[in-house]
């Protein structure tokens, strides 16, 4: 007979080993797998490549477009990543360069805009109105009361009704004839013998800039006026 097995004669139980965390040795070996599975995840990002983005963002134009040439050139010789950044950055950069060269252009073209005209400021009398002036009638032009001593007085003024400037000779007559129906209807006809007839009337320049109207005025044949031609002599 054979004697009875004993707990301790039993052949040894092999027992399965529990495998949820893996040792050293296979946690080495499978970062190894991995990182050969997937060649981005160990390579680092160029700095320059991010310097470019950021560079073209912010319109930085010299440092995108020197940034980015830098970091394509380090990319492919260190197998770093960055590459679309860099990439990205110039273009930015190139986009910024470009809009404001346009911009430099326009200003550059545009022409400025037209100085206003400045009219003699005998255009701007009134009826009534007695003027202090230099001989030429323009220069130094000053209103001041009739009563005070002066060279003479404005009796009228009128627009001419023209489209196109119709020269010197055309609105030196029309100015004439212009006066002259007005000057009847104003000035104290005791007073006539004594005065002379004088008017204004724009110039090519001066009708370019829209002035149209003709100023008519009297002034003493004897010298200085004192008090309107409009009042009787005492």
């Amino acid at each position: 007979m054979n004697p009875p097995a004993e707990d301790g004669g039993a052949p040894p139980t092999v027992l399965a080993q529990d495998h949820g965390e893996p040792g050293p040795a296979e946690r080495s070996h499978s970062e190894r797998a991995a990182a050969a599975s997937d060649p981005q995840r160990r390579r680092p990002t160029d700095g320059f490549a991010v310097a470019s983005l950021i560079s073209g963002i912010l319109a930085l134009v010299p440092l995108a477009v020197i940034f980015g040439p830098v970091a394509l050139y380090r990319i492919a010789r260190t197998g770093a990543r960055g590459r679309p950044l860099a990439i990205t950055g110039i273009a930015l950069g190139g986009a910024w360069a470009v809009a404001l060269a346009v911009t430099v252009a326009v200003i550059i073209t545009q022409r400025p805009p037209p100085r206003p005209a400045v009219l003699p400021k005998v255009f701007s009398l009134r009826t009534g109105e007695c003027i202090n002036s230099a001989p030429n009638g323009l220069s130094r032009l000053r209103v001041l009361a009739c009563g005070q001593p002066h060279d003479g007085e404005v009796f009228g003024t009128f627009r001419v009704a023209a489209q196109s400037y119709p020269g010197a000779a055309a609105l030196r007559q029309k100015a004439i004839r212009g006066c002259a129906s007005r000057l009847s209807g104003y000035v104290n006809p005791q007073l006539s013998t004594m005065l002379s007839e004088s008017y204004f009337y724009p110039d090519s320049g001066a009708w370019a800039a829209g002035e149209r109207t003709v100023v008519c005025t009297v002034r003493g044949t004897d010298g200085t006026l004192i008090g309107s031609v409009r009042t009787a002599p005492g």
